[in-house]
């Protein structure tokens, strides 16, 4: 059982190693990373929510996951609320604030859980991470994402994007039951496949560019991780027992509430004049954490 559980996780860590050592072999530079994150963020990406929604949403599932997307977003908006007065108590300010708001708040939804989930509990689950994404997703684009880009603080607007797009399409597609031509929906899958495996080679390319760097630990990293790794998992544990929700179910909400930051963020930090290292440090620390603490932590519960 205890291998079962670490199996998953030994699969996405031997990923990102590969990432690393094409970095070291320069066959990945940043640069390349960035443009495949886009790839990633703006095609790929809300392919596979669109599919997961698509061939996994049900009656029976939303009955059930309204719960993961009651929780994306509660969970998202509690931490954005720690998070501004951790930032305010560091003394922190524009893109250093706007960046560490960003770790704290926007997990990795899908990119870590997806292959988990389907790998311990069934394809059939991979609904409930999309679900939770959904929620997480509304405040992300509708608030979080404004830390990065120029504009309103709060926008409705930004709410029309390719991921929000894709999950609400995949959404109405499958309770329909509207079904697609088999040669078109293969073809998404296909598409959907490049997601995870992308993430994690960014990930490993991330971590052998900050060994290279000889980067210094940063108090911050100390937020991020207290909130995504303590904070966020502890509000699941405190709502968990009064939840109508059966044994499989809970664990899958405590794995997604203990996910560590969104691997894109230190890309679109770049991108956006965010802060590049902290962002880069934020993600790849909490990442390589996560795939030793966590499966430990669904173990013990």
């Amino acid at each position: 059982m205890a291998i079962k559980f670490f199996e998953p996780f030994f699969m996405l860590a031997l990923l990102i190693a590969l990432g690393s050592l094409l970095y070291r072999l320069r066959i990945l530079d940043l640069d390349f990373c960035r443009r495949l994150s886009r790839l990633v963020v703006q095609v790929t990406y809300p392919v596979l929510l669109f599919v997961s929604m698509y061939k996994n949403v049900n009656p029976a599932a939303l009955q059930r996951g309204w719960i993961f997307t009651a929780f994306g977003l509660g969970t998202s908006m509690f931490l954005a609320i720690t998070a501004h007065y951790s930032g305010k108590r560091l003394g922190l300010q524009g893109k250093t604030f706007g960046t560490l708001q960003i770790l704290c708040t926007n997990g990795n939804n899908v990119f870590l859980p997806v292959p988990i989930v389907s790998a311990l509990f069934g394809p059939e689950f991979v609904v409930y991470p999309v679900l939770f994404e959904l929620g997480a997703g509304l405040f992300y684009w509708s608030y979080g994402i404004s830390h990065f880009r120029p504009g309103p603080r709060f926008s409705l607007k930004r709410l029309l994007n390719p991921n929000m797009l894709g999950l609400l399409l995949g959404l109405v597609c499958g309770l329909l039951g509207l079904r697609l031509p088999g040669f078109a929906l293969g073809a998404l899958e296909l598409v959907s496949n490049i997601t995870v495996g992308s993430a994690m080679l960014i990930v490993g390319a991330l971590v052998a560019d900050l060994l290279a760097s000889k980067f210094t630990f940063r108090r911050e990293i100390w937020t991020v991780l207290l909130h995504r790794l303590v904070l966020s998992p502890a509000v699941g544990l405190v709502f968990l027992g009064a939840l109508p929700l059966p044994d499989t179910l809970k664990t899958i909400l405590l794995l997604l509430l203990s996910m560590p930051p969104l691997v894109s963020t230190a890309l679109v930090a770049a991108s956006f004049g965010g802060d590049e290292e902290l962002a880069a440090s934020g993600v790849v620390l909490p990442t390589l954490l996560s795939l030793a603490l966590v499966p430990l932590g669904l173990m013990l519960f």
